[in-house]
């Protein structure tokens, strides 16, 4: 392992894996046993319609892209990622569900 150089150097992490936004709603649905009902919109539209309500921020972060560069962080670190994105939406899931229960003592 190298000495870091700098300080505070900034370290960016990812699964790994790069997705589309679209992709990322299908495989939440996956892990959530439903289908991800997506209505096609064209990005323009979008675009448009953010910067009207004044978020164009909003539009580009649906629209941009969602590619971090990890390869910094692995050969500095010696990083990997612990976990895969669809295990992590699948315990997501499972996580979220069992928090959304009712405890018994509340009827």
């Amino acid at each position: 392992m190298q000495q870091v150089v700098g300080a505070n150097p900034t370290f960016l992490v990812s699964d790994g894996e790069d997705g589309s936004t679209t992709e990322l709603l299908r495989r939440m649905g996956q892990a959530m046993g439903r289908p991800a009902r997506l209505v096609p919109v064209p990005a323009s539209w979008l675009k448009l319609a953010a910067a009207l309500v004044g978020k164009p921020d909003v539009a580009q972060r649906l629209c941009g892209s969602l590619q971090v560069d990890i390869e910094k962080t692995r050969h500095l670190l010696g990083w990997t990622p612990p976990v895969l994105v669809d295990e992590g939406l699948r315990r997501a899931v499972a996580g979220g569900c069992h928090s959304l229960r009712p405890r018994s003592d509340e009827g």
